[in-house]
């Protein structure tokens, strides 16, 4: 997760300079013109938006330094595509310029002033990894990764229409223009996609022809004698058409899956068998957003930093009234804790506006807290989504390319191209889905009437639990964890006690009472073996199991394709991480059925695969 943030400078000539690499970003006054040059009108952006119906347009990028290149193609998007067509930007940035320096930057810029501002305020936390803004009312998703070219390439998991190659120059930035890049390049871009850049390389050029490019030399921008332009063979795909998909679940799960598949304009219906969205476990007053940070590199940790990242960036996006970045702070329990702590921001070396350690604990300076139900309400009232409410979905049916969504008695509640199962628990009580490994954790918080000592505080603590800000006169703590079957919660006087008696050993200066207790709320949270969510395909479980009968014997060697079920998804198993992980998975989903590139790395996506589970099972002999 380490980061090199870049260093630049203006010159005396007012040309934005590197400092890592001594060549420059722009030149005063023609960066936009040879931006315009080399990579929009060699790509034939203006017609190619134009062109659009309601598809998709995805443009790959090495190296987003300032972002114009991104700037001008998002204003030639927005002035040439159709309204109900998107843009998906996915750039790779090893060195990013903060946020404090952009600003700087877009300040000059004021016909750029809209856009700009929207990505600086979404701007991410300079930390390794995939970083997604929604921009422009939903029209625009630009997704930023930051790390090394060779890292970030692989894990890329998309098609694109264009490239850019706009690193600094080979012989200042070699490691940009590796040869073992462009196969990378190759297989991510479409038939007839393109690709731009101001390199006329020899062995990039040799490169893309070997690949199946068409390469043509052509005059350079200026002064520069010539650039690179090429074309992919193959015949053009077919434009994804919009469908109608339903949603099972209006929790935070369900209300993020159909939010992001709405923004990229899908009919969605989303059925819940409560009275409204978010009445079960995600219909707690408030939820702590804030990253699980481990000390080694892990698939939890990444999920983490990915989700937590996303979550912030929608909070901004939406904007959500309830969101409070106040901060999140562990404080040291005993000595155990603090080493922990502290280890966890030194061996990731992680900038302080991400985490830092005090003597009162670890800190989180932009994590914070929001209303799940006002979160759940905001996703939900897109215009696409359809909400049906005291029904539940029972049945589902395949007929022909649809699905039929049933109730138990066999009535129908919508017809559907795809359908995403996200019901918690109850995700397993579908036929489809009945071999789920999902683990019911009963939880409660306890409301209080805050203290003079506790009603000071201006962020969130955690200890053993959690106690928020007052939030209109009324202050949250938890929670309890109990393992048990799910069932109609019930409040439970001992649990508020446990609330009550470990913020009291943590945190006595609050000098919070049983008698301070005046609510509570209690719900089943659905976790996981892995302590990872399931958020994907969902796999034909019986002919998984025949297919892959061989791994109760011996290690696959051969990659063979993993039988799915034609337009079902899965989105649960978040335990109490839900809003640090939820709205990313509905994301990853959406990205999925609109065969978008995915807004995390492909590694991830697949720990997040719900077959992993019938895979493992295969191995360790116990399917």
């Amino acid at each position: 997760m380490t980061l090199k943030p870049a260093r630049l400078q203006w010159s005396e000539n007012g040309d934005l300079e590197s400092l890592d690499y001594g060549d420059v970003y722009f030149q005063r006054g023609a960066g936009f013109a040879e931006s315009d040059y080399v990579f929009l009108r060699h790509s034939n952006l203006a017609a190619r938006f134009n062109a659009l119906g309601a598809e998709s347009f995805h443009i790959g990028e090495l190296g987003f330094g300032s972002g114009m290149n991104f700037l001008l193609s998002a204003a030639l998007f927005l002035a040439n595509a159709p309204q109900a067509a998107q843009l998906v930007y996915v750039s790779i940035e090893k060195h990013p310029i903060p946020p404090e320096m952009l600003a700087q930057i877009y300040a000059q810029w004021p016909q750029h002033a809209d856009i700009g501002a929207q990505i600086t305020a979404q701007y991410p936390p300079l930390i390794e990894g995939f970083h997604t803004l929604i921009l422009a009312g939903g029209r625009i998703r630009l997704m930023l990764c930051f790390g090394d070219v060779a890292d970030m390439l692989p894990q890329i998991d998309g098609d694109f229409d264009a490239w850019f190659l706009d690193g600094f120059s080979p012989a200042k930035n070699p490691d940009m223009w590796r040869e073992d890049l462009f196969p990378a390049i190759a297989v991510r871009t479409k038939p007839q996609g393109t690709l731009a850049t101001f390199s006329v390389a020899g062995h990039m050029r040799r490169a893309l022809k070997m690949l199946g490019f068409e390469v043509r030399k052509v005059k350079g921008f200026g002064i520069k004698w010539s650039m690179t332009a090429a074309q992919k063979t193959g015949d053009a795909c077919t434009a994804q058409r919009r469908r109608h998909i339903a949603v099972l679940g209006g929790g935070i799960a369900g209300c993020s899956a159909a939010y992001a598949l709405a923004r990229r304009g899908h009919r969605v219906t989303l059925i819940d068998r409560q009275k409204d969205v978010a009445q079960e476990t995600s219909g707690n007053p408030v939820g702590i957003v804030y990253p699980k940070i481990t000390i080694d590199p892990s698939r939890v940790g990444k999920l983490h930093a990915h989700g937590f990242c996303y979550t912030r960036m929608l909070c901004t996006a939406l904007p959500l009234a309830s969101w409070k970045p106040c901060g999140v702070t562990h404080i040291d329990k005993d000595a155990e804790d603090a080493e922990r702590h502290r280890r966890q921001v030194e061996g990731n070396s992680l900038p302080p506006e991400y985490a830092l350690y005090s003597a009162a604990g670890l800190h989180l300076p932009l994590a914070g807290y929001l209303c799940p139900p006002d979160f759940c309400a905001a996703l939900s009232t897109h215009p696409l989504i359809k909400t049906v409410f005291v029904q539940t979905a029972a049945i589902l049916e395949k007929d022909g390319a649809s699905w039929r969504v049933l109730e138990a008695d066999q009535s129908l509640l919508c017809l559907a191209d795809n359908v995403v199962i996200a019901l918690g628990n109850q995700s397993k009580d579908l036929p489809q889905t009945s071999w789920l490994p999902l683990q019911s954790l009963r939880g409660q918080i306890s409301y209080i009437r805050p203290t003079a000592t506790s009603a000071a505080l201006e962020g969130v603590i955690c200890h053993d639990g959690y106690i928020c800000p007052p939030v209109n006169g009324i202050q949250y703590i938890g929670a309890t964890f109990q393992k048990e079957p799910a069932a109609v919660p019930d409040l439970r006087i001992e649990d508020d006690a446990e609330n009550v008696e470990k913020l009291a050993q943590h945190l006595p200066q609050l000098n919070i009472k049983t008698e301070d207790v005046i609510g509570a709320r209690a719900g089943y949270r659905a976790a996981t073996p892995d302590r990872l969510p399931i958020a994907g395909p969902a796999p034909d479980a019986p002919a998984v199991l025949a297919a892959f009968a061989d791994l109760r014997y011996r290690a696959a060697t051969d990659p063979r394709p993993l039988p799915l079920i034609d337009g079902l998804y899965i989105s649960t198993g978040f335990g109490a991480h839900g809003m640090a992980s939820a709205p990313l998975c509905g994301e990853v989903i959406a990205a999925m059925i609109s065969r978008e590139p995915l807004p995390v790395p492909r590694d991830l996506a697949a720990a997040l695969a719900p077959a992993r589970f019938l895979l493992r099972d295969l191995k360790r002999g116990k399917a």
